[in-house]
């Protein structure tokens, strides 16, 4: 070690201060600068690593020492001067930092000198030594990288390997994308740097860490993406080594819909999708179809979801709107990026129609409607409900004047729906809701809503709750053929 203890240089440079000034003498306050050792020797360090070393200066003086300059009498040495003071007060000490960077596999050495106002040393040199001993190597796989076609609004990731296989462990300084590469490219997890590959393993292969990259395609983005991944090292050999990445686009096919016209109960919707295209002519297309909602209660369902024209017939009783969407798939893989979506209303045929439906899947809610707003709750013949499905309110014998309960729900979710084709004129009709049954339900409280259909169209909706058997709820009077709609609560 180059290192002296700093009390033992402090206590010597006393005593010689001392020794030298006889009784009747005073010393003179000056600064005094304890020579550092005369070598500093680094020791092996591995090509390319560096190496710090602190060289101490100690000022035993009673005056400030000032430092003017530190510097290297060699050109091209790897040796540097990092940091250094600039003035030591008495008693003090600080070291000189220097950093030792051997290139090559090499003995190294340089002179280091110091500068001071020590009237008695006021020049001092240091002999700087050190070894290059063992050297990185890297080995970086593959060299280039191609993604292929990716489908536009989807990812791949592929890795590259940087392997360390020279005599001393392999510092990563940087990994980096060039300037100008493509953003559809990006690492997945840490690039951070300074990162260290060590030459062995503990099972005594080299070391490796894997850089991954993801490419995402995004809508729109260019047909053809490039990027260049930038990764420095210790290696002297090859301080950076480079891997070019492409990729490419498969852009996303585009469903396309035909329009499904008026619906009606009962009636078969043909869903065509036979127009839907693929941009880079990757035929034939793979088809599917959803029905992504329809109205509480319907029973109906996609004949052939998988084919590029197929059929669904609206449930014969149920109105209201169904809706359908078609995702296509090229015959690269590429998917829609969002499903086509068409709708159908299943209008009723009846003039006016009541539906009700609500959330409890235990309990049993049964709809009325009454003759007229004098006529008595649950009584027969006018008051149509499901003791009294069909009642003959208009002209006797004719039943196309005549309410009727078209489906009739057990129990939850229903519906309920009644519907009259053909109503009697200047009447007024009363919608009732019943709690009928509860079967026993730890919670019977159910969220019941009603809606109004006057010529295929809601003209009234209105939800409430009703909490346990036997409460009845008035929910409106349906003037006709005004149509006018008055709510009871």
């Amino acid at each position: 070690m180059f290192r002296v203890s700093r009390a033992l240089l402090f206590a010597s440079a006393l005593a010689g201060a001392f020794a030298a000034c006889g009784p009747d003498q005073t010393s003179q306050v000056q600064p005094q600068l304890v020579p550092p050792p005369d070598t500093a020797d680094f020791g092996p360090v591995p090509v390319l690593n560096e190496k710090h070393l602190g060289i101490d200066v100690l000022n035993v003086g009673r005056a400030s020492l000032k430092v003017f300059s530190v510097t290297l009498r060699e050109d091209n040495v790897p040796f540097e001067i990092v940091s250094h003071p600039d003035e030591l007060g008495a008693s003090e000490s600080a070291p000189i930092d220097v950093v030792f960077r051997p290139p090559a596999e090499q003995d190294y050495s340089a002179t280091l000198t110091l500068a001071t106002d020590d009237p008695e040393s006021p020049l001092v040199d240091v002999h700087l030594v050190g070894k290059g001993s063992t050297r990185a190597v890297m080995e970086v796989e593959p060299d280039a990288i191609d993604f292929g076609r990716v489908a536009e609004g989807d990812a791949a990731v592929q890795a590259i390997t940087v392997r360390s296989t020279g005599t001393a462990d392999l510092i990563l300084e940087e990994i980096a994308f060039a300037e100008g590469s493509s953003p559809a490219f990006q690492f997945l997890g840490s690039v951070t740097t300074p990162a260290t590959v060590p030459h062995r393993k503990e099972n005594g292969l080299p070391g490796e860490i894997k850089v991954t990259v993801r490419y995402t395609v995004e809508p729109g983005a260019p047909d053809v993406n490039n990027a260049v991944v930038r990764i420095r090292g210790t290696d002297p050999d090859q301080r950076e080594k480079t891997v070019a990445i492409t990729g490419t686009v498969n852009r996303a096919p585009i469903p396309v819909i035909a329009d499904l016209g008026v619906g009606a109960p009962g009636m078969e919707v043909t869903l065509d999708g036979s127009a839907s295209t693929d941009p880079d002519g990757d035929v034939p297309l793979s088809y599917h179809w959803v029905l992504r909602s329809k109205p509480l209660g319907a029973m109906t369902t996609i004949a052939g979801p998988e084919q590029p024209v197929t059929t669904m017939t609206l449930d014969p009783k149920l109105p209201g709107e169904y809706v359908v969407e078609l995702e296509v798939t090229d015959a690269a893989g590429a998917t829609s990026l969002t499903p086509a979506r068409a709708s159908i209303v299943a209008a009723p045929a009846e003039k006016l129609l009541v539906e009700m439906f609500w959330d409890n899947t235990v309990t049993d809610i049964d709809l009325h409607l009454l003759e007229d707003p004098s006529v008595t709750f649950g009584t027969i013949p006018g008051d149509c409900f499901y003791q009294n499905p069909n009642p003959d309110w208009g002209v006797q014998g004719d039943p196309t004047d005549d309410p009727t309960l078209i489906r009739d729900a057990l129990t939850g979710y229903g519906p309920e729906v009644i519907g009259y084709v053909n109503p009697p004129e200047n009447k007024t009709y009363r919608v009732f809701a019943e709690f009928a049954h509860d079967h026993g339900a730890a919670n019977p409280a159910s969220a019941v809503t009603v809606r109004i259909y006057e010529y295929g169209k809601v003209q009234y909706e209105k939800t409430f709750t009703l909490n346990e058997k036997g409460e009845v709820f008035g929910v409106a009077d349906i003037d006709w053929p005004s149509g006018k709609i008055k709510p009871l609560q």
